[in-house]
């Protein structure tokens, strides 16, 4: 009987090791499957971004081309024209025939002259080549037009190939991968400058082996570049193999950019990944035999004894099996947690709804990931309003020293992030309130000392003062803001031009320093508005310092009084808005969910409409009153928002005169938000829309 019940056991024990063998390696094989596919998805997706990121670039300096042509048309004086924004875009030249000085000449590179003049094309791009001008390799973008006396002459841009490298050219698994910008022959065009790229190869094509690889799949390889194809591909140099993910750029450069990374990176991760489910699913596997092994022991005793130590060899494996439940909960968590590494954000939003933890994670970095694309373009919108004189300063009763502080502790995050020192002087104001632009004053702070740590290694140091000096300027008290940093430093050269549009300092760039190099011009342009001063000291290796001087207008000690009692009365104040209603009139879905969403935190009543002509049925239906306000989208069809409001307004009705508007807008210019005012408009909110902008207007009308 005992022998059977070994030989009972060894087939048990043999068909559970078959049954763990050939799910391992179903396992394993369908894990390394999904986690190929799941990197290549990656590599492809951002690739793609890279490419978007270049295109978009381009798309907005052909833009700016032809905001420059449209002046320069219906200008007598062209040269003019050109030398101002040649100061402003050094890289902008004009050819055409009248400028025939031998100054304007040593302008003009001989291969550009010459493919303008042997193609006829309104506006391309002109592949990369050696300037005759500079001895750069520099590549051409170009828009044809014709001037007010009937010439013809095209707008050229020139970029420097090394330049775009470092901005658009990406990196992968800890630089050892690298896109590069090549044409449909393989010819590379533009390539990243880190040591490990491949820096001496004029071809992509000297890394495929013709002896390692199949004939057919280069061939094939090759025609998809040829004909503009996007998609990847698997070869062998010296035994290692490379996976080249490849997506078209421009149609009109026959540019492509294409991404090559050692497999052996792709595969580390989840090798390790592999070995550690074989330990985890190995010890499984032992916990399980073991548990049978006590139970079959269990059953060889027959006495009393052997009764009790049953018993108690149950408890052991009742305990196991907890423990391997958790055990196995555990390895589930170590497993996915490097897959979800793998996969991009968003996969991991897609496939992991269930995890709100994972959930909250992505959206955290796709937000801040938006917020840096919205304060660039808000950058960019200060520059054109300061560029245009459109800026428009508001007068409101502020306290500098609380302005100084709540700065500074906004800024202490990002410092402790960076392992930076961000040391704060206190300042003790003198009773007094001054009368300024909160948001510009705060927004000057806040670029000067995010720069100071930008540019401060980690370990390094930021101090920051505010004092007020001894002497007035035409009756207003002078504020100094001083902030010292132990960065980077600064070059004298780089000084000279620190304040010019998209400057930034270079002198070590490869920090990989975001951002599109306006803040400064932002911050000089608005203290010269408010007449302030900024005064630079910089020295390269050892830091720099930046200095401030605003003069700000005295309140009067009533008019703060009466300021402050408003404020506090206004935050103390609750209120309740489930009985008032509110038309919600924009045509793009998403837009209305977004809106409805944020609204509904206030518990107001919402009606919508999607476009200007159904508003207007809308509210003329209605009884007297029965809107309480009022969110208008500007661009839609059949009736945009302001001839919206406009007929709104002129209906024969008491309530439409005073009945609150609010444009709702993405198109927040000066210009934007003043056309909203003359259509009978009472605000405007520039989108993306936050819920404190929606509160404040709430709170303003309806409270």
């Amino acid at each position: 009987m005992l022998q059977k019940n070994k030989k009972f056991v060894f087939v048990v024990a043999a068909l559970l090791i078959l049954w763990f063998c050939i799910g391992a390696y179903s396992f394993v094989d369908g894990v390394q499957g999904q986690l190929w596919k799941s990197s290549i998805r990656t590599i492809t997706e951002s690739t793609h971004q890279g490419v978007n990121a270049f295109n978009i670039q381009l798309e907005l300096d052909f833009d700016m081309l032809e905001r420059i042509f449209r002046e320069l048309e219906t200008s007598e004086y062209p040269e003019h024209i050109v030398a101002l924004y040649e100061e402003l875009e050094e890289d902008v030249i004009l050819y055409f025939d009248r400028f025939e000085s031998t100054e304007k000449q040593e302008k003009y590179d001989y291969v550009v002259q010459a493919f303008l003049a042997e193609n006829a094309l309104e506006r391309g791009l002109l592949n990369s080549h050696i300037s005759s001008v500079t001895g750069e390799h520099v590549f051409n973008i170009f828009l044809k037009g014709t001037l007010l006396d009937g010439t013809q002459a095209y707008l050229v841009k020139e970029y420097s190939t090394k330049e775009i490298a470092r901005q658009f050219t990406l990196t992968f698994y800890d630089n050892t991968g690298f896109s590069y910008l090549i044409d449909k022959s393989g010819s590379i065009v533009m390539r990243p400058i880190h040591r490990n790229s491949f820096k001496t190869i004029p071809n992509i094509f000297h890394i495929i082996s013709e002896e390692e690889n199949d004939q057919e799949a280069i061939a094939r390889f090759r025609e998809n570049l040829q004909t503009q194809e996007s998609g990847w591909a698997k070869f062998y140099n010296e035994g290692k193999g490379l996976v080249f993910c490849y997506e078209v750029l421009r149609e009109d450069a026959s540019w492509l950019m294409v991404s090559i990374i050692p497999e052996h990176v792709i595969t580390k991760q989840a090798t390790s990944i592999l070995k550690r489910t074989t330990f985890f699913t190995g010890s499984a596997f032992f916990m399980v035999f073991l548990v049978v092994a006590v139970i079959y022991g269990i059953k060889m005793h027959e006495n009393e004894q052997h009764t009790k130590e049953l018993t108690e060899a149950l408890h052991v494996a009742d305990e196991a099996n907890r423990a391997k439940g958790k055990f196995l909960m555990d390895m589930s968590h170590d497993i996915r947690t490097p897959l979800n590494a793998i996969i991009g954000m968003t996969t991991i939003a897609q496939e992991n709804v269930i995890s709100q933890q994972k959930v909250e994670d992505c959206l955290y970095k796709i937000k801040r990931s938006s917020m840096h694309l919205l304060s660039m373009v808000s950058d960019l919108l200060d520059l054109s309003q300061l560029e245009y004189g459109k800026m428009i300063l508001k007068e409101e009763t502020i306290s500098f020293a609380e302005l100084y502080l709540e700065s500074a502790e906004l800024m202490s995050f990002k410092a402790k992030e960076k392992q930076v020192a961000l040391k704060i002087a206190l300042f003790v104001q003198e009773k007094e309130m001054v009368s300024g632009d909160s948001f510009r004053i705060r927004q000057i702070l806040l670029n000067i000392i995010s720069n100071a740590i930008k540019y401060t290694p980690s370990g390094g140091t930021v101090s920051l003062e505010l004092t007020q000096l001894e002497e007035k300027r035409e009756g207003k008290r002078v504020y100094c803001f001083c902030c010292t940093d132990t960065g980077i430093g600064m070059e004298q050269e780089f000084l000279e031009r620190m304040f010019l549009p998209f400057e930034r300092a270079r002198n070590t760039t490869d920090s990989k320093i975001a951002g599109i190099g306006a803040g400064l011009t932002i911050t000089k342009s608005l203290l010269e508005l408010m007449g302030g001063e900024i005064f630079v000291e910089s020295e390269l290796g050892k830091g720099s310092q930046i200095k401030i001087e605003l003069p700000m207008k005295v309140v009067e000690a009533a008019e703060e009084k009466t300021t402050d009692k408003n404020v506090c009365s206004e935050e103390e104040e609750a209120f309740d808005y489930a009985h008032r209603r509110v038309l919600l009139v924009e045509d793009n879905e998403l837009n209305v969910e977004i809106m409805e969403e944020l609204l509904s935190i206030t518990n107001i009543q919402v009606e919508k409409a999607s476009n200007g002509q159904e508003a207007v049925s809308m509210v003329s239906e209605k009884d007297i009153g029965y809107y309480d306000l009022i969110f208008m989208d500007i661009q839609m069809p059949v009736m945009d928002g302001y001839e919206a409001t406009r007929q709104i307004r002129k209906m024969d009705r008491s309530d439409t005169k005073t009945l609150p508007i609010y444009a709702v807008s993405a198109n927040a210019l000066a210009s934007d938000i003043q056309n909203a005012k003359d259509a009978g408009m009472d605000g405007h909110i520039a989108k993306p829309v936050d819920f404190d902008s929606i509160e404040r207007v709430l709170k303003q009308y309806l409270s």
